[in-house]
């Protein structure tokens, strides 16, 4: 890859990262709570990028218009959140 394209794609990469690391602890460490609450934010993440910057500077973050794209993600990532604390621990 080139530095010109990832620069335009340096906000999807940082999203991507954090969902697989979040992934990652949830999966190899069994830290289900502490996962799910690093995915759920780094979509809530990509929900307040996609608000606040331009879409030229967001790459493929940019999918729909401005206002689908922040809802959806924001819904996501929220729901996720909320699911970190509603489940209840394993017995």
């Amino acid at each position: 890859m080139t530095l010109g394209v990832l620069s335009r794609q340096w906000a999807v990469l940082v999203v991507l990262a954090g969902v697989a690391a979040g992934l990652l602890l949830v999966v190899l460490l069994e830290g289900f709570r502490v996962g799910s609450l690093l995915t759920g934010a780094s979509v809530v993440l990509a929900a307040w990028l996609r608000a606040l910057l331009p879409a030229e500077r967001l790459g493929v973050l940019v999918v729909r218009s401005r206002r689908f794209d922040v809802g959806s993600l924001a819904l996501l990532g929220l729901g996720i959140t909320v699911l970190a604390f509603v489940v209840p621990p394993p017995s």
